[in-house]
Formats: structure tokens, C-alpha cells, sequence
């Protein structure tokens, strides 16, 4: 059977959950992929209304402040956590709005630490 196109324009990168940090305004969050135009993060609260939002990416991957604006989100599923209880969690989509030259250039910096981490 034939493998269906790929949808999307650039590549992404998958996070490791370590380099993972908080979002702006002390929302947590866990960015799970990184392109060049956006990013698939994870969080614990719905984001009903949020068009423009902003991200600072963790500390490990430059630790600089992109603006985005939300593109979909969606409830993601559970996890287990202490006390054998459950905790619901969300996906939302991400895409880069009104990014700096400095900005992009450390999207790309952020991708290039991916990157070199995949080969090991």
C-alpha cells in the first residue's frame, strides 16, 4: 500500500520531554515538535480563545521568546500520575507569526541542537 503525502512544508523534530519548559505567564507546557514555522506543544488546560500567544522556547534550546498563534487544539488524552489518579492533558498547534531575523535565526539554532541530539 502507497505511504499518503506528506501534508506538511517543512520538516519537524521531535522534543525530548528534558528540554521541555515552562510557557510565558507561567503556564507549563511541553513543546513536543519544532519546525521552522511552528510548533506542537502539550499543556493541562484548554486554550478556547487564545489567538496570539507567546512561547519561550526552554533554556536547553536558547531560551528565546517566539510569538505564534494557535491553529488547533484539541484534547490529547491522559497520563497516570502519583496516587494512581489520571490527568487529562491537551495538544495545540502552533504557527510562528511576525518572527524576527534574530528570531528565526534561533528557531534554526533551537533545529540544529535537535538534529545533532538525533545522531547520538
Amino acid at each position: 500500500m502507497a505511504k499518503p503525502p506528506e501534508r506538511r512544508h517543512v520538516a519537524r523534530l521531535t522534543i525530548p520531554a528534558e528540554l521541555s519548559g515552562p510557557w510565558q505567564e507561567g503556564e507549563l507546557v511541553r513543546v513536543v515538535e519544532l519546525s521552522a514555522e511552528g510548533t506542537r506543544i502539550e499543556h493541562l488546560r484548554p486554550v478556547p480563545g487564545w489567538d496570539v500567544c507567546f512561547l519561550d522556547l526552554p533554556p536547553a534550546l536558547g531560551g528565546t521568546r517566539l510569538q505564534g498563534r494557535v491553529v488547533w487544539s484539541r484534547l490529547a488524552g491522559r497520563k497516570p500520575v502519583a496516587g494512581g489518579k489520571w490527568q487529562i492533558y491537551y495538544q495545540s498547534g502552533l504557527a510562528f507569526t511576525v518572527l524576527t531575523p534574530e528570531q528565526q535565526n534561533a528557531v534554526a539554532a533551537a533545529l540544529e541542537i535537535l538534529k545533532a541530539g538525533q545522531k547520538v
